[in-house]
């Protein structure tokens, strides 16, 4: 496993997509300002209507930079904390750990296409230029892969439809979307929570035109009623999300599914090792109910469900992702998975995931459970107005925390610190105001050494 070539992935807004090096989707308060007025910016940062698996023609297309090291946002849909050193936090040779950089407004088809192409080129020069005293058996190395959230598909798309689980040797994934997102299903449709418009209308006239995003689409089954239980989305008109969007996100959940199928029947289930990794503790969209016209109303639970088994769903999440879409769809034990306490935004920074990965990379079992201990989710906006006051909740806290919320600068250093307010049944308030920036928001206890973090934009 030592001489193994490792390959990170990143998600959405996890690569710098460039034009004439201008990184054009860091999104600053400054940015955004250009953003909210038609013109060269909106209509660079779209995709032709009906691209498909293909690659975008000028002026949509876009050079790729470097993975980010920085904090980013797309408000509405993601955050991302910085990503770390993970070679050297992870103890790996520089010679053996490579990023795989790509377009993430495309096709997750194409990049698993372009991600195949990569493999074959680097993990090639690398059984052919290892130090064979260093690294006795890389010849016969293969790939770990470690993937963030959207870059979990890529990777699954490119071991089980293309054949590279026999490059494979495990892959870890932090909170990748294994059966889709509600939230990027909110996000689509424009009704994304705390985003004023005309920020919403200009979400959906860009973000909308992304293939990858509709291949978000969730396919469990999300739609709620009360009458009829649950059901899948599949086959049922969603206001403001095209149809051929909902169809290709079924299908390209079910092209993976079928070679799974295919695989595990001709190969075996044990080809190589998926070791996913989740949050579970934040207040995360889990279904939605449409109304006859196909309007969408989210949930937060399945409470709306005739069905009384589908109340004891697993509830919360990652904040993005549902608890329920963290594990494969062909995974009857949620507990299979490693259930961390951070959000989202920060699970690739979280001590125990760094520890879980740690284990992969050395051909380890998965260590099982590695959180706190403590049962608290926490709920950030990610975009606010200047001046104006926004709210930040923490549920099932135990007062004896003494939680309190901070608002951190880019150079890690507190700029406002407040103590959370009980709103009773263990739930805690703060209300804040900042300047225009991106920030970090944290929720803390001292008493408890807890911590959980997020970004927030303001303009």
């Amino acid at each position: 496993m030592k001489d193994d070539l490792v390959v990170l992935v990143p998600g959405i807004m996890g690569t710098a997509l460039t034009r004439n090096g201008a990184d054009i989707w860091d999104l600053t308060p400054e940015a955004m300002s250009g953003l909210f007025r038609p013109g060269r910016a909106r209509e660079m940062l779209r995709l032709p209507k009906g691209i498909g698996d293909e690659d975008p023609e000028p002026p949509h297309a876009l050079e790729l930079g470097g993975v980010i090291r920085g904090p980013r946002l797309l408000p509405g849909l993601i955050s991302n904390m910085e990503y770390p050193d993970l070679r050297e936090l992870l103890g790996i040779e520089r010679e053996r750990f490579v990023e795989f950089a790509y377009d993430w407004r495309l096709s997750n088809r194409n990049s698993a296409e372009k991600l195949r192409r990569f493999v074959q080129e680097r993990l090639t020069r690398w059984q052919e230029t290892a130090d064979p005293e260093r690294f006795p058996r890389a010849k016969d190395a293969k790939v770990i892969f470690l993937c963030r959230s959207m870059g979990g598909l890529v990777v699954r798309y490119y071991t089980e439809v293309l054949g590279g689980w026999e490059q494979t040797r495990s892959v870890a994934t932090l909170g990748t979307p294994f059966s889709g997102s509600v939230k990027a299903l909110r996000f689509l449709t424009g009704r994304v929570r705390w985003v004023p418009s005309p920020f919403r209308e200009w979400i959906h006239e860009v973000c909308s035109t992304y293939p990858s995003l509709g291949q978000l689409v969730p396919t469990y089954r999300v739609v709620v009623d009360r009458q009829e239980g649950r059901s899948r989305l599949r086959g049922q008109p969603v206001e403001g999300v095209e149809t051929r969007a909902i169809d290709d996100s079924f299908a390209f959940f079910q092209e993976v599914q079928d070679a799974i199928e295919e695989n595990d029947a001709v190969h075996g289930p044990r080809r190589c090792t998926l070791v996913p990794l989740g949050g579970d503790k934040h207040r995360t969209d889990q279904a939605l109910s449409l109304s006859s016209d196909g309007r969408p109303t989210f949930h937060q639970d399945f409470s709306d469900s005739g069905d009384p088994e589908d109340r004891g769903l697993p509830l919360f999440g990652d904040g993005t992702v549902a608890h329920i879409a963290q594990i494969p769809p062909e995974w009857s034990d949620t507990g299979q998975a490693v259930w961390l306490d951070s959000r989202h935004a920060d699970l690739i920074n979280s001590e125990h995931a760094l520890k879980q990965l740690r284990r992969v990379c050395d051909g380890l079992e998965p260590a099982g459970v590695l959180s706190t201990g403590e049962p608290v989710g926490v709920e950030f906006p990610d975009f606010a107005r200047a001046g104006e006051p926004f709210e930040v909740w923490a549920a099932n806290a135990d007062p004896a925390m003494g939680l309190r919320v901070r608002r951190l600068g880019a150079d890690g250093r507190s700029v406002a610190d407040e103590a959370m307010q009980p709103c009773g049944d263990g739930d805690f308030r703060a209300e804040l105001r900042a300047e225009p920036g991106r920030w970090t928001l944290e929720v803390y206890s001292k008493a408890a050494e807890y911590s959980c973090r997020d970004m927030l934009l303001v303009v």
